[in-house]
């Protein structure tokens, strides 16, 4: 189902394109055109250390003289149309960085380019000032490929500065300013970065040997009066940097170029419209990836940009999506739940809602805001940091209501494969690992070729060196191309010995009666792995975890079924907006509360409360009921058999272990209790 994972004890090359771009391909297959074996062959990892201890810090634009002819080989045939395969509509993408693009529009430099707050700047002001600060910028050493960190609060100043570091040929790195003192420098030290802009608080904080920090005061004293743009950036050159924690915790900075941002925006600019009177909304922090959408595109196409201010919550965003008549907006779903669940707005919003970074289910109150206007429109948008906004879906409205919604089909340019572990596309509606390729592709990990060279991998299809992306998400596409993701390969679990798909579990607990959306995490107790469940309840109703849980047992076997649950009326949200898991709550198990059939008696018994206590000393639960099952609440095996061995000295005969058919408090006390068999001599 996950590419290669077939392949754990074959041998792979080394292999690198014209660009100097290193990856590994299966050394028995043929390789794609366009790349060449260095000469280093074997295990995985072993190739991956190999890429990282050899790769050059900067790219070639020739072959590197180390290669070797290609090997013979059978090349790859292209995928038949039954297969999981889609494009995205072909279109031309100018040979430009995105802000030579933005400049080259026509587009009346009075016209209003962004407010925040009372703070207003026309299209021509902020141009001309990101133009004089570039030149400051240059001075102080910024040029093609150089990153440039940003430390301001999202506002017309943090927007000045984004594009005076592109104008100046550099790349942008955004940063919270609320980020401890000591992950700033792990970033800088990360990314080699060398100028700050900073605010006047942190630019002495932050102050280093080799480092230049400005802030804005001092940008504005040392630039010009007036001056044009370097424009010194060409399209594949580097146009941002953005840390990511990623699922390991490790932070690592993806790059970006300028033609991704290029081919981005132009399709955004295409597949959204404007009016007059709507103003496009930036809500999203300028270190989240999202925020690329609502900066590039209003510019690109002379929309005015209302920069919500820092730290706005919710509720002030929906004060201001109230006073300013919203065109725009991104958002995450944890966002649009947050919102609904206040009710729904009979205005407000936006008129049109894209919601991107998670995965989205309908909502009861995502329907009746819809179902308000036929205007509203609200697209599910998708894309990892690695890759921004690559696939798109506008709903119709009429959609289940816990359904999780697709991401739809490819934007411009891009392609995209759901292949198998052989990397063979799969078929119409099969579930595999969902490949991407195309403009929208950064350029990998900054630093980290070892790791670049396990996701971005040579383009089996391609005859030009191309990569694809290993998205690390299981998919199905269907006979149209609309392609639904099932959620991370590696959220995978296997508790038991079973394989156990958490987001399958989110998705049967979203049509439980009263619960708005779920999340279902792994969670490891005592060296058992068992699941949680944290169910989000809606503003009309609030989901009963006994009826969830019951729910879960008619469709999966015990391993599915989380021991463990909460309810809650929001999810914790971090700067990203996406759940903070770490914030969550302790959920408590399913324990003195659980339902017992009607008319048996509840009464207790002494090997009831014997076999309770064996069953709570080993699984570490405090309360348990008679009718609650060993293996439901996370019991194996080899817990099985140290509860034996706990009853069988409390009773002082041997006893068998819980079995299947008996693991309930009430059944396993009786088939116990039925049991004469002597205790053994030791």
């Amino acid at each position: 189902m996950v590419l290669w994972d077939n392949l754990n004890d074959a041998d792979f090359n080394v292999v690198v394109n014209s660009a100097g771009q290193r990856s590994l391909w299966p050394a028995e297959r043929h390789l794609p055109g366009g790349w060449r074996p260095t000469g280093f062959s074997g295990h995985r990892e072993a190739c991956l250390a190999h890429i990282d201890r050899t790769s050059a810090a900067t790219t070639s634009a020739a072959t590197p003289p180390s290669a070797l002819p290609a090997p013979a080989g059978t090349p790859r045939t292209a995928p038949s149309d039954s297969t999981a395969v889609a494009s995205g509509l072909r279109r031309s993408v100018p040979d430009t960085s995105i802000t030579a693009l933005v400049r080259a529009q026509d587009i009346p430099a009075d016209r209003l380019a962004a407010t925040h707050g009372p703070d207003r700047i026309t299209r021509g002001e902020l141009l001309n000032t990101a133009a004089a600060w570039a030149h400051a910028l240059a001075e102080a050493g910024c040029r093609r490929e150089v990153p440039v960190a940003v430390l301001l609060p999202r506002g017309l100043d943090a927007l000045t500065a984004v594009l005076a570091v592109l104008d100046s040929g550099g790349a942008y790195l955004p940063l919270s300013c609320e980020l401890p003192l000591e992950r700033i420098e792990a970033i800088l030290q990360d990314s080699g970065t060398r100028i700050v802009i900073a605010t006047e608080e942190l630019a002495d904080r932050i102050a280093a040997p080799g480092r230049t920090t400005l802030t804005v005061r001092q940008l504005r004293a040392t630039a010009p009066p007036s001056a044009s743009a370097p424009a010194t950036a060409g399209a594949d050159d580097l146009a941002f940097v953005f840390y990511t924690s990623g699922t390991t915790g490790e932070p690592k900075g993806v790059e970006g170029t300028h033609r991704q941002l290029v081919n981005y925006a132009l399709w955004c600019g295409n597949a959204f419209d404007h009016r007059p009177d709507e103003s496009t909304f930036l809500s999203a922090s300028l270190f989240f990836l999202g925020s690329l959408t609502t900066i590039f595109t209003p510019l690109l196409k002379g929309w005015p940009l209302t920069v919500v201010p820092e730290g706005a919550s919710t509720d002030d965003l929906l004060e201001l999506s109230t006073t300013a008549r919203g065109g725009l907006l991104k958002l995450t779903p944890t966002h649009v739940r947050m919102m609904t669940a206040r009710g729904v707005p009979g205005t407000g919003l936006a008129r049109q809602l894209m919601v991107g970074s998670e995965a989205l289910s309908f909502t009861g109150e995502l329907k009746e805001w819809m179902a308000g206007s036929p205007e509203r429109v609200v697209v599910n948008h998708y894309g990892l940091t690695e890759t921004h906004g690559c696939f798109c879906h506008w709903l119709g409205g009429d959609e289940r209501v816990g359904s999780r919604v697709p991401v739809g089909r490819p934007i411009d340019n891009v392609d995209a494969y759901v292949v198998d572990s052989n990397g063979e596309p799969v078929g119409i509606d099969e579930v595999g690992e969902l490949l991407v390729g195309g403009p929208s592709l950064g350029r990998g990990y900054r630093n980290r070729p070892g790791l670049t060279a396990q996701r971005w991998i040579p383009d089996p299809w391609a005859s030009d060196g191309s990569r694809l992306l290993r998205t690390g998400d299981l998919a199905r596409m269907d006979a149209a191309g609309v392609t639904t993701v099932l959620g991370r390969a590696d959220r995978q679990v296997k508790i038991r010995g079973h394989r156990v798909e958490p987001s399958a579990v989110e998705q049967a607990l979203r049509g439980v009666p009263g619960v708005q959306e779920a999340l279902v995490l792994p969670r490891t107790r005592d060296g058992r792995m068992t699941l949680e469940a944290f169910l989000l309840h809606g503003p009309q109703a609030t989901p009963e975890p006994h009826a969830a849980k019951s729910a879960l047992e008619a469709l999966y076997p015990p391993q599915w079924v989380p021991t463990h649950w909460a309810v809650l009326s929001a999810f914790p949200v971090n700067a990203n907006g996406k759940v903070d898991t770490q914030a969550l709550p302790e959920p408590l198990p399913l324990g003195a509360g659980s339902p017992h059939p009607p008319g048996e008696p509840n009464r207790w018994s002494r090997t009831h409360r014997i076999v309770a206590a064996a069953y709570s000393d080993v699984l570490d639960i405090d309360e348990i009921g008679l009718h609650d099952s060993f293996y439901a609440l996370g019991g194996d095996s080899l817990a099985a058999v140290n509860v034996a061995v706990r009853i069988g000295e409390e009773l002082g005969h041997e006893v068998p272990v819980p079995s299947a058919d008996a693991a309930t408090v009430r059944a396993y006390a009786e088939k116990i209790g039925s049991t004469t068999a002597p205790r053994s001599a030791v």
